[in-house]
């Protein structure tokens, strides 16, 4: 065998084992959730992170102009109410005009704990806000677990949150 081809064969062999060792390693894949400060609504300020240690937290970007988001937000509540004690949950509102959301809430009979965020712009960059709703699962370690774009009807919600309970 000449040295070009056994050079080859030694690159590909390196290739190989690196690529095998990358995708045993479940840390280098997991991307930390950015933090941010949020404004409560219906309840105390927190933060992205606060919010995600103990337990992990379901983050849903939204706004009330946003038909896909107020036709998910019924199915969000009820999974708030099934799994609040073993998910923390956190419905930030990407409002520009913020004293629209405490009535959005009360006239729909909300309960699930709804914020705003503190900095939007940061927020919509760390998160790629290109869309909403945009929902995300963050491990109790500050990983993000799964990431979904667009609306979720109960059951899709239901499968998404298995994920991280």
């Amino acid at each position: 065998m000449n040295t070009m081809k056994k050079t080859a064969m030694a690159f590909f062999a390196v290739l190989v084992v690196g690529f095998a060792l990358l995708a045993n390693t479940p840390a280098a894949s997991a991307k930390a959730a950015p933090d941010a400060a949020l404004t409560g609504v219906n309840v105390s300020d927190a933060s992205i992170l606060g919010l995600a240690s103990g337990k992990p937290l379901f983050l849903n970007f939204w706004a009330t102009w946003c038909p896909p988001c107020v036709e998910e937000m019924p199915a969000i509540e009820a999974m708030y109410k099934k799994h609040g004690d073993r998910l923390n949950f956190a419905a930030v509102s990407v409002d520009n005009e913020t004293g629209v959301v405490p009535a959005f809430i009360s006239s729909r009979g909300l309960t699930l704990p709804v914020y705003i965020g503190s900095d939007l712009n940061k927020i919509a960059n760390d998160y790629y806000l290109d869309a909403i709703p945009r929902s995300i699962l963050v491990g109790a370690d500050g990983s993000i677990i799964a990431e979904h774009a667009g609306g979720m009807t109960e059951a899709e919600l239901e499968a998404f949150l298995s994920k991280a309970l």
